[in-house]
């Protein structure tokens, strides 16, 4: 399975795990503590935490989804005038969830808000056009009203999921992976190395902060010994990753790596230190230039976990490949 669609199997299981959460939420709201759906909102929280999670597609899926498949089921919301008004709401709130956080890569705190806002707004769209429909009668909550019982919803979905998404994402790093790759940062960033000008990009508070060109681990090296700072806390995009380029990104405190190609135990290595990694393609060893074995920087440092003494072995096997030319 290609890497495309094992995220699209990824994101539609988190999409099916979410409509299922959002169908059961609200039956143990109201029947385990007694407080109806209209106070706490609970259909609200997993289509917000789907779209921050999965993107703008996925989120939409699943707000429109889940309120369908409870009003079908349970007959919650009713099919009319509240199904109406609920797909609307749902639905623009996993959408623009998950297009500033999951395709912008805008934060929680300006994510989620605008969602709501917006989410809010497509209710009293709705809610205007029915009533308008109606001649003046509609035995449906007003957006006043509807915000005024909502409070304690609104004040979960602030607090809660931004906390939500921050431990599910350090539990999963796969999610914030999934999202990262989305970022269009790194999109310009892969287009700009595969075009060949360069072969490694830092990313650092949303530019790109350096770019540089070289053969293997060297434009690495070279940044980590002049200017280490600009990789501390940055998202560091390479041609190929091996362990060795791994340990020198890990020295420096890079937070995130992606490589176009990434050794299994460049992963490994990355993972074990915390910092995410991630890939075009994944390789077992990186090869020497010619393809008849592993890459003599690679071998340089199979038998050491310490990053500083991983950068030692680097350098003195480059001194040693230099003497033999």
């Amino acid at each position: 399975m290609t890497a495309s669609a094992n995220n699209r199997v990824f994101k539609m299981t988190i999409t099916a795990l979410m409509t299922a959460l959002g169908l059961l939420l609200p039956f143990f709201t109201s029947h385990v503590f007694g407080v109806q759906g209209t106070v706490l909102l609970p259909m609200h929280l997993p289509v917000l935490l789907c779209g921050l999670l999965c993107g703008p597609y996925w989120g939409l899926v699943c707000g429109v989804a889940t309120p369908l498949l409870s009003s079908v089921l349970t007959g919650m919301p009713p099919a009319y005038p509240m199904l109406p008004i609920m797909l609307a709401q749902l639905a623009v709130i996993g959408l623009v969830g998950g297009l500033l956080h999951g395709r912008l890569g805008k934060h929680l705190f300006l994510s989620i808000p605008a969602a709501v806002l917006s989410g809010w707004a497509a209710y009293g769209l709705v809610f205007a056009a029915l009533l308008l429909g109606s001649g003046g009668q509609l035995k449906a909550l007003s957006v006043t009203g509807a915000l005024a019982m909502g409070i304690p919803g609104l004040v979960l979905q602030f607090t809660i999921v931004p906390l939500l998404v921050k431990l599910l994402q350090r539990r999963f790093p796969a999610l914030d992976a999934r999202r990262r790759a989305e970022d269009p940062m790194l999109r310009s960033a892969r287009a700009v190395i595969k075009s060949g000008l360069v072969s490694c990009i830092v990313i650092k508070d949303g530019v790109i902060a350096h770019a540089a060109d070289g053969r293997g681990v060297a434009p690495l090296l070279d940044l980590y010994k002049t200017k280490p700072e600009l990789v501390r806390d940055a998202f560091v995009v390479d041609k190929i990753i091996g362990k060795a380029g791994a340990m020198i990104v890990a020295a420096a405190g890079a937070k995130a790596v992606y490589a176009e190609i990434m050794s299994f135990s460049a992963r490994d290595y990355l993972k074990s230190r915390g910092i995410l990694g991630m890939s075009g393609r994944s390789v077992d060893v990186i090869s020497d230039r010619d393809g008849n074995g592993i890459c003599p920087i690679e071998k340089s440092v199979f038998g050491t976990e310490d990053p500083i003494e991983g950068i030692a072995c680097i350098e003195r096997r480059f001194r040693e490949l230099r003497g033999a030319v």
